[in-house]
């Protein structure tokens, strides 16, 4: 069962009314900000579809009606896509209409996106296929001009009122590390402070720990607020060198979520090795 977010009502609200307007499209996109519940989301999206109880779990669903894609590693393929078609073209079951949900969309690669397109162009009567990514603009232009859209509003109020609720400490400056998204502020960095952690980095004289808490955390949401912390400095005190450290930070994290043959610990072991460099060269207040 995926938890609720009061975030994601006007959304499931304006999709309900559509369903029961019967003017619901085929395809239906749902931008949904990282850390903001995207899968809760496409969850929630496909059991109002298929008209289940909340409390069911889609990706653990049973059903002929219903296919749950999500990436394999660091892509959706083109495999995965031919089974969506297929699963299309069949005639439903026992549910009032056929629903796929994909989840990271943006995550298809080119031969997976433009099978998917095929399907688009002239979809099955009575299916909808639900595309949920946090990242609309990287899916295929002729993807989106064939679906409607739904983005959840990211509402830094309604985010620290539901942390609140969590009983979550709250600030402007976790927040922004967290990268304004209020489930992993709650999932990742409620008890992390991020430049403390940054610090032990600098001085540390093994990194089997912290590489260790990188991995707990979420390598790539722990590089990004790393990242976030760097921009920081650079508007208080700009340096080359930071700036220098800021952009191969960013490329290990790209490589650490794109690619599946990656050896995450060697590339943070590589990432800190160069942090401790680059601190002996900041000044005092920067490291």
């Amino acid at each position: 069962m995926s938890e609720p977010y009061p975030w994601h009502g006007e959304v499931l609200h304006a999709i309900a009314q559509r369903l029961q307007q019967g003017a619901l499209p085929a395809a239906i996109g749902l931008s949904c900000a990282e850390g903001w519940g995207g899968r809760a989301l496409l969850s929630a999206a496909t059991l109002l579809l298929l008209e289940l109880p909340a409390d069911k779990d889609p990706e653990e669903l049973a059903h002929p009606d219903f296919r749950w894609v999500a990436p394999e590693g660091a892509a959706i393929k083109i495999d995965q896509i031919r089974a969506l078609n297929a699963f299309a073209v069949q005639t439903s079951q026992i549910a009032p209409r056929k629903v796929v949900a994909v989840l990271d969309a943006h995550l298809m690669n080119v031969n997976a996106a433009n099978t998917l397109l095929k399907t688009l162009e002239e979809p099955p009567p009575n299916t909808h296929i639900l595309l949920c990514t946090p990242y609309w603009n990287r899916l295929l232009p002729t993807i989106r001009s064939r679906c409607q859209s739904y983005q959840v509003q990211a509402g830094v109020g309604q985010a620290e009122a539901w942390l609140q609720q969590q009983a979550v400490p709250f600030s402007p400056q976790r927040f922004a590390q967290a990268g304004y998204a209020p489930l992993t502020m709650r999932d990742q960095f409620a008890e992390l402070d991020v430049d403390a952690w940054i610090n032990k980095v600098a001085t540390a004289s093994q990194f089997g720990e912290l590489v260790n808490d990188a991995i707990e955390t979420g390598a790539p949401l722990l590089l990004a607020a790393w990242y976030r912390v760097l921009i920081q400095q650079q508007s208080k005190q700009p340096n080359r060198v930071l700036l220098a450290f800021a952009e191969e930070l960013i490329d290990t994290r790209r490589m650490i979520e794109t690619s599946n043959s990656t050896n995450i610990r060697l590339a943070l072991e590589r990432l800190f090795h160069l942090w401790q460099q680059v601190s002996k060269r900041l000044p005092r207040q920067a490291g």
